[in-house]
């Protein structure tokens, strides 16, 4: 309901756009240009994440290829990947859904500090990875709100970069629908940890 919702509602945003567009007052014009651009974004953020939750089957992830890659795509120094794991873990998950949660969670890393440290260990029967940044971090009082779906911090971090706030929620979904768990915490290096268990 809510993909349709989503799809309907591009429509009309675009005749607003073309209206605008011929409107002479420029500055009112711009701003309002500028407010449709970001539910837009909203928009095809929601739909692109919900199509892919639907149309994605599980298939087996060798974990060290899985970040290897990721580090490697990456091509940042200031990519620090520790993987602590004595033994090769299959996990077996959508590795599209995996990819977008770690990728939304280290582009808020690298965009608000200067390096990501990631650690990769497993438990009895779980995989455990912990993204630390040397950035602003937030608040404690803030960790449940930075769930919530296009919530945004006022001030100091905002946990999407391009403003739309969907970023972490969409990571605590993938996460939780695999059966995981999730956590934010205070960084070793003065930033935002975000702690993600997932079973294997």
């Amino acid at each position: 309901m809510l993909s349709g919702i989503s799809h309907d509602l591009r429509t009309p945003l675009t005749r607003l756009k073309l209206q605008l567009a011929m409107l002479e007052q420029k500055d009112i014009s711009s701003k309002m240009t500028k407010d449709i651009d970001e539910m837009e974004s909203m928009l095809n953020n929601y739909l692109q994440f919900a199509k892919s939750q639907v149309q994605e089957e599980s298939s087996a992830i060798n974990v060290n290829v899985f970040f290897e890659e990721i580090k490697k795509n990456r091509n940042n120094n200031n990519f620090h990947l520790n993987l602590s794991l004595s033994e090769e873990v299959v996990l077996v998950a959508r590795r599209s859904a995996l990819l977008r949660c770690f990728n939304n969670i280290i582009e808020n890393g690298l965009n608000y500090g200067k390096n990501i440290y990631i650690q990769v260990n497993k438990s009895t029967n779980h995989l455990i990875v912990t993204v630390d940044d040397d950035g602003p971090g937030i608040p404690v009082n803030q960790y449940k709100n930075v769930f919530k779906p296009f919530y945004r911090l006022d001030k100091g971090r905002n946990l999407n970069h391009s403003g739309v706030g969907l970023g972490l929620s969409i990571a605590e979904d993938i996460v939780r629908s695999h059966g995981g768990g999730i956590q934010l915490g205070d960084s070793a290096y003065k930033g935002l940890q975000v702690k993600i268990s997932l079973p294997f």
